[in-house]
């Protein structure tokens, strides 16, 4: 069985969750797709160049499928979310489509299309990941204009903190170093048995025994609460990084988007932020030329990015998708204009990153090693999520403290 995904770190954790489950039933999961009789994929729904590259997979699995029968093409992830069972009509060689919320019929079905070859459970193949997602509350309540995720994810559901924390002891056990607790609103996690929130719910994570690192994405500011700042101060191994979407600074653009927060409230968010966790990461996501912004709309955006100036912005040019509130709206703002401002941004926080980044050179920083690139040289990332690189000699997994001895927009260098 193969596996392709796109798109979101949700839609990792649901690729890893579909290898495991595949594993149950006796398929192989982590086969190369020449030797493989099933191709799943994980797909994504946000943006239309998702989409596209959704759509160019299944051409080319479609020429795989007839190189041998009984091989079979599987669809999950947004795109099912959104487009259900006519997505078998638009692609004929696609033989199943399943909602990743309810995924016992697709896997009774694949029982029953290949019991002849399948001899019950199989070990997963070794893993040497050292970081893991886990989604702890699935769907979204927020129903933001631009946003498609409540539509093909759903309401919200949050799951045991007691489910969360031992299947955080199980991929420790398994040689994991780093979790990432997920959700599209991370922040607004209510255990269903105790009512506990994600502070509550960090704390018990950052307790399990060898976890070295905790981090936990994407928040709504409407739910980043004292406490939850708080517990990026106190806890020990969860990380000085908040990932907190504005998509505008402008005030009339925001009640546009229904995001149902003020510029200055975010803004007051950040200030708290930094004043309990000094150096604490900062990072955004930024939308411009949405519905009817204006050059002064699009000015009260560019002057908070100046004056925040977050460690990492990912900025997108809005792009309608049919069947949000948005979509009803024109979009009137051109594309020229649109891919103006976006550069204006990225050259903007290229200047910041660059300044920041600089601003560390001399000091030491701690970096778990990820991975070993060209000449051998190992590379991680910070508690605040920067890139560094390393002079050859440490090991992937190792935990170590680096001076930084030079640094651009993008990477640290650190010896």
């Amino acid at each position: 069985m193969h596996i392709w995904q796109v798109g979101c770190q949700m839609n990792a954790a649901d690729a890893d969750s579909l290898a495991e489950r595949c594993a149950e039933i006796g398929m192989r999961p982590g086969a190369e797709l020449p030797d493989a009789d099933l191709a799943i994929l994980v797909t994504c729904a946000i943006r239309q160049h998702a989409e596209d590259k959704a759509a160019s997979k299944l051409g080319e699995l479609a020429k795989w499928k007839e190189q041998r029968p009984g091989r079979a093409i599987a669809l999950t992830g947004c795109m099912a979310g959104e487009h259900g069972a006519g997505l078998l009509h638009r692609f004929r060689y696609l033989d199943y489509v399943f909602d990743m919320r309810d995924t016992d019929g697709f896997f009774a079905r694949l029982q029953d299309t290949f019991q002849g070859s399948l001899e019950g459970p199989v070990p997963l193949p070794a893993s040497d990941r050292l970081c893991a997602y886990l989604p702890v509350i699935l769907g979204c309540n927020e129903m933001c204009t631009y946003c498609i995720v409540p539509f093909v994810r759903g309401r919200e559901s949050s799951r045991p903190s007691s489910e969360v924390v031992a299947e955080a002891g199980r991929v420790v056990e398994g040689g994991v170093r780093e979790i990432t607790l997920l959700g599209q609103n991370v922040n607004s996690y209510l255990d269903p048995e105790t009512g506990e929130g994600l502070a509550g719910l960090l704390a018990r994570v950052d307790s399990v025994p060898g976890l070295e690192r905790l981090r936990f994405l994407t928040s709504h500011p409407r739910n980043a609460s004292e406490e939850l700042l708080q517990a990026i101060a106190d806890l020990p191994r969860l990380c000085e990084n908040l990932y907190l979407p504005v998509q505008s600074g402008d005030d009339q653009c925001l009640r546009r988007m229904k995001r149902d927060y003020r510029a200055g409230d975010y803004l007051r968010i950040l200030e708290r932020a930094r004043a309990l966790v000094p150096g604490i990461g900062l990072s955004t996501d930024i939308i411009v030329g949405f519905c009817g912004e204006t050059e002064e709309e699009f000015l009260s955006t560019y002057r908070m990015l100046e004056e925040v100036e977050f460690d990492t912005v990912h900025v997108q040019a809005y792009s309608p998708r049919p069947g949000t509130a948005a979509y009803r709206r024109a979009d009137d703002v051109p594309l020229p204009e649109k891919q103006e401002r976006l550069q204006r941004v990225l050259a903007l926080q290229r200047e910041i990153s660059a300044r920041r980044n600089r601003a560390l050179v001399g000091q030491r920083v701690e970096v778990l090693v990820e991975g070993v690139g060209e000449r051998c040289r190992p590379y991680g990332r910070t508690r605040q999520n920067r890139l560094a690189w390393l002079e050859p000699g440490p090991k992937v997994g190792d935990l170590l403290s680096a001076e930084v001895v030079r640094a651009t927009a993008w990477q640290l260098q650190c010896a």
